[in-house]
């Protein structure tokens, strides 16, 4: 080993999960038999690529659901969700419920901006808040504040026979130290750092004015 060098801790791998659309189950199972082979062989970690109107896979966080049943102890993440096509409190729920169901296995790795070719699918996803939509960090933080416990509402309590929380249920109290953000910028590292997130990072790197590029990238903004 070289001197200076340090010993790889975890060692993990990325799927696509591509599918044929006249068979996609097919295709979404052997998904899942890529995940199991990979808990076989020893790997600490598997990844799913999200694929939004694609013939790959447009719902990694059901898929990992399937997984987490399907493997005891191999960690299960996203590279990355675009928060773009996402709803943050809604997709805290399904977040942590797919963290309750694994044990705690579940990193979740996301990305904000402009889903891709907003322009021509801006009238499907937002027919009444296409130019409103915040696409920035802020989508983030929101997502943050709610797997971390932040208040969802105003009213809690017992309504009938029914009781209601003021915060995104269930709560999985070590997701919030597990998220991920897919950046490809110093700014972005910068604000990762600052908001107690990992960082994502592939060989896709961009540099701002007046910014030294990184020794890496990653696959947001």
């Amino acid at each position: 080993m070289p001197p200076g060098s340090r010993p790889l801790r975890k060692l993990g791998f990325l799927t696509i999960g591509l599918f044929d659309e006249a068979d996609p189950g097919r295709g979404h199972e052997s998904t899942l038999e890529i995940i199991e082979l990979g808990e076989r062989l020893g790997f600490d970690s598997a990844w799913l690529r999200h694929r939004h109107l694609q013939y790959g896979i447009s719902s990694p966080v059901a898929v990992l659901a399937a997984a987490s049943q399907r493997t005891s102890r191999i960690e299960l993440g996203t590279a990355v969700i675009p928060l773009g096509w996402e709803n943050p409190l809604r997709l805290a729920e399904d977040l942590a419920t797919v963290d309750i169901l694994s044990g705690g296995r579940l990193n979740p790795g996301v990305s904000v901006g402009p889903p891709m070719h907003y322009d021509t699918v801006r009238s499907a996803l937002y027919p009444d808040t296409a130019d409103a939509e915040d696409f920035s960090f802020e989508r983030v933080r929101r997502l943050l504040g709610f797997v971390r416990g932040e208040a969802a509402t105003e009213f809690s309590g017992t309504e009938g026979f029914e009781v209601f929380s003021d915060r995104v249920q269930p709560h999985s109290p070590g997701l919030g130290s597990r998220l991920w953000y897919g950046g490809g910028s110093l700014r972005s590292a910068r604000w990762a750092g600052e908001n107690g997130m990992n960082f994502l990072t592939s060989s896709v790197v961009k540099a701002e004015p007046g910014e030294a590029t990184p020794g890496g990238g990653a696959p947001g903004n």
